[in-house]
């Protein structure tokens, strides 16, 4: 049996499901390279799950590509379970290994778990109906990511929040910040309207680090904030609950606050 378990954002989103899984499989393979858990390490899971399992750290190379089938065909005979960041497939990172299972006969079982989408809303007190579609911000390395940008204007245009995943390159040991984030839109916002709309930097979200600040976008850049993983919620015309939270819960300065309580246009 192939199993799936998804590790949500800290190590202690284990649930009782997943570790009884993890327990009873014969290799556990660690998905290392999708999302930083930062509590996470293969020695505080031992304690966990307790006994001699054979752990395994994958890289990308590891879990894509000609891997697939040997992971597959091993799962035939033993129980594997892929320990995967937030819920396994909310991501369609490991997609293609779940299809050649599901292909070739292979019993597959997800155990899912919290993931960014429902604890960033939850975290900040954002109503989540009313994010707009999600979009990852990459470094304009090879090329320039507009069509984030693009997709931000059309959720704001439909008063629709938006959800702002920061680059990950974890095998090059780099993690986008929530300030190089900021100077990157910044620099792409052909309206020049972005850097005072209101926002949300989202540090290490579900753990015990979390740390949430809102402001002005441009603003953001200005605070410190602890290690990756970030990211930014681009808030759109907030309720008055979400404003209010927005305040109390994620730091609001008191005069925006003051100022968007009497705003009937937006931004």
């Amino acid at each position: 049996m192939l199993i799936f378990v998804g590790l949500g954002l800290s190590i202690k989103h284990l649930n009782i499901e997943a570790m009884e899984a993890l327990r009873s499989a014969d290799k556990i393979v660690v998905d290392s390279y999708t999302n930083i858990v930062p509590d996470f390490s293969v020695s505080e899971l031992k304690k966990i799950i307790g006994g001699d399992k054979v752990i395994i750290v994958a890289k990308r190379r590891d879990l894509e590509g000609e891997s697939v089938n040997r992971i597959v065909m091993e799962a035939k005979k033993k129980n594997i379970a892929i320990l995967v960041p937030g819920d396994p497939f909310i991501a369609t990172t490991h997609d293609a290994i779940r299809l050649e299972a599901l292909e070739n006969g292979v019993p597959v079982k997800v155990i899912h778990n919290v993931s960014i989408y429902s604890v960033a809303p939850s975290a900040i007190g954002l109503q989540a109906y009313r994010f707009g579609k999600t979009v990852t911000l990459v470094y304009p390395t090879y090329f320039k990511p507009l069509s984030t940008i693009e997709t931000i204007y059309d959720n704001l245009s439909r008063n629709l929040h938006t959800l702002l995943l920061l680059d990950l390159k974890l095998e090059e040991n780099i993690a986008m910040t929530i300030p190089e984030a900021i100077e990157i839109i910044l620099d792409l916002d052909r309206k020049g309207a972005l850097g005072k709309i209101l926002a949300v930097g989202v540090a290490q979200a579900g753990t015990n680090n979390q740390y949430l600040k809102a402001d002005r976008l441009a603003n953001l850049a200005n605070y410190e904030y602890p290690q990756p993983p970030h990211s930014i919620v681009i808030v759109a015309k907030p309720h008055p609950i979400e404003l209010d939270m927005l305040y109390r819960n994620a730091g609001l300065p008191e005069s925006l606050y003051k100022e968007y309580s009497l705003k009937k246009e937006y931004p």
